[in-house]
């Protein structure tokens, strides 16, 4: 496994991601699913923070990353909203792959994206077992 599965991951979910909040798509205040199939055959695809997630997680996962080292971490932003984003362990380091910044960043390193509050973490090898983060 590499970082640039991950990278390569990132940037294609990215150029294909439109970000609309599920309340105007969905007409609820959360809906999750992927759009990975939109990505593979070429298209562009709209949700918010967590369809850009599940789509980053998604599409490791077909790139042969092993589904333990895959996860979707909930978390609250600066400004207090409620966030998800797509972790990847690769190499000893959490890799992190998120729509609002336009790289994967070193979920540990010194790249820190605004204040985040980390709170519950799911891996998707035990979907639907969530666990607290442990800062």
């Amino acid at each position: 496994m590499s970082k640039q599965i991950a990278d390569k991951v990132h940037a294609l979910v990215e150029k294909r991601f439109t970000y609309v909040h599920d309340d105007k798509q969905y007409m609820m205040n959360e809906h999750w699913t992927s759009h990975a199939n939109e990505v593979l055959a070429g298209d562009k695809f709209s949700d918010d923070c967590d369809g850009f997630a599940n789509t980053c997680a998604e599409l490791l996962i077909k790139e042969g990353i092993d589904k333990k080292d895959v996860s979707v971490i909930y978390c609250v932003t600066e400004t207090g909203e409620d966030h998800l984003v797509c972790g990847v362990a690769i190499e000893g380091k959490t890799w992190i792959l998120e729509n609002r910044y336009n790289k994967c960043y070193d979920w540990a390193g010194s790249f820190k994206p605004g204040k985040y509050e980390w709170k519950y973490f799911m891996k998707f090898d035990d979907p639907g077992q969530w666990f607290k983060v442990n800062n």
